[in-house]
């Protein structure tokens, strides 16, 4: 994760961003949130990358 984006803050500071968010509608959130996404994994601008979908086995259902 690259943390140069990111401002160091007080406790003070740090804790009123509860109250910030919970003012925000769905849709602003959903925006805040891949916004900060994009910037902490390096993608801003981009697609947001695709999953990666590999097949890793097969689960066993028991049917006693």
């Amino acid at each position: 994760m690259d943390k140069t984006n990111f401002k160091k803050q007080s406790l003070k500071e740090a804790n009123q961003h509860p109250a910030y968010y919970k003012t925000l509608s769905k849709v602003e959130n959903a925006i805040i949130f891949k916004t900060m996404m994009q910037v902490a994994y390096g993608f801003v601008g981009k697609e947001w990358p695709p999953m990666e979908k590999v097949f890793t086995g097969m689960r066993k259902i028991h049917n006693d």
